[in-house]
């Protein structure tokens, strides 16, 4: 049998022979990262963390899941009731975390929904939560669909980020998409005329406002506005955290950022060639958070903040957590502890580069994680 990477490179060269020699680069990225079989995230070797390509904050602390929880338990007072959706959970750790934190509350949650795309990371999650805290599974459910009418909490960490973009440049003043072909053995990037109308609109929207200049590449999310549509209307009344790396637009799309934010991970190694290795490497692209608050406004949601993740993670009462936690730590343990703390709050690690937006659905109430720091008028 070939080996994953040849036969999703295999698949590929068959779409760009079938659509006259080139395809979009979000359909290559969408195969690479959700192919049923060969697709990096339902690879069986897929992980996160040290063993993996990549880690994310729940894999660095339980403090992280912790200070959310914090908040979450605030939201849980106005809503009357404990109901949580997490949005692609990962190995399951945050959701231990999350759980054991508010069970010293007496606050569990009723129920524990998971919505996993991934059929590799449901298997790991149902075989680490039934291991580690099996008294939390009875209220644990995966999902196949996203629920209608839910009430509670969504929390998306580090999930809009992985969503396939198209990638563009600016030539001579015009617009062209960059897309994917096959050449010399190898994909390779072919300049063409955008792909879809919405496409061509959208990169005009975005060149006229910012007068980027010729030569000037960056990516453009369309599948975020269907995403986000599907996660509100599923939302009757509560409250959808995400957490992800990105800008407000003015930001994402200033002059000096001429080559976007397209990032491949593999083997904690970060490069810009997402056409190696297709299936066993990450490929991610910042958010753009300010089209997040416009596609969200438009589906009935309303800002209620919008911050870096150190000072969320701050006002979410992380320097108690801290303080609690080494008068029960040794020497060596509390080294570990603070050097989790610098990469989860530093301007240079996670701290800056991560942003934290809540987004309210028939639910206003003032959020004590964006006390802090304002960042809305970025957006």
């Amino acid at each position: 049998m070939a080996i994953p990477s040849n036969t999703l490179v295999h698949i590929l060269r068959q779409k760009i022979e079938n659509q006259q020699g080139y395809i979009s680069f979000a359909e290559f990225m969408e195969q690479a990262l959700y192919h049923p079989q060969w697709g990096y995230y339902n690879s069986t070797h897929f992980n996160i963390g040290e063993r993996g390509d990549f880690t994310t904050a729940p894999e660095i602390s339980p403090l992280f899941a912790q200070c959310v929880a914090n908040q979450c338990r605030e939201i849980f007072d106005h809503l009357g009731q404990g109901q949580v959706l997490e949005i692609g959970a990962g190995t399951g750790k945050f959701a231990k975390d999350f759980l054991s934190y508010l069970d010293t509350l007496g606050c569990l949650p009723s129920a524990y929904y998971i919505f996993e795309k991934s059929s590799t990371l449901r298997n790991q999650q149902r075989a680490f939560l039934q291991s580690t805290c099996p008294h939390f599974f009875p209220r644990m459910i995966w999902l196949d669909t996203l629920p209608a009418k839910f009430s509670g909490v969504v929390i998306a960490n580090e999930v809009l980020d992985a969503l396939p973009v198209h990638c563009f440049r600016i030539e001579d003043h015009e617009i062209a998409e960059r897309c994917v072909t096959w050449q010399n053995d190898a994909f390779a990037w072919k300049i063409c005329k955008p792909t879809t109308d919405e496409l061509s609109e959208k990169i005009k929207q975005i060149h006229h406002q910012y007068a980027l200049p010729p030569g000037y590449e960056s990516e453009i999310n369309l599948n975020l506005t269907f995403f986000l549509q599907s996660l509100t209307q599923a939302i009757e009344k509560g409250i959808l955290l995400l957490i992800d790396y990105g800008y407000g637009q003015r930001e994402y799309y200033r002059t000096e950022r001429s080559s976007g934010t397209l990032s491949c991970f593999y083997q904690h190694h970060n490069h810009a060639n997402p056409f190696i290795l297709p299936g066993q490497q990450d490929i991610t692209a910042h958010v753009d958070f300010t089209r997040v608050i416009e596609t969200a406004i438009d589906n009935d949601c309303q800002l209620l903040g919008y911050t870096n993740q150190g000072p969320f993670l701050l006002a979410c009462g992380l320097t108690e957590f801290v303080t609690t936690a080494e008068k029960q730590l040794s020497p060596i343990e509390i080294v570990h502890l603070r050097h989790a703390i610098k990469l989860l709050t530093f301007p240079t690690e996670m701290g800056e580069r991560i942003k934290i937006m809540a987004l309210g659905k028939n639910m206003s109430v003032d959020l004590s994680g964006f006390n802090l720091q304002d960042k809305r008028k970025e957006l």
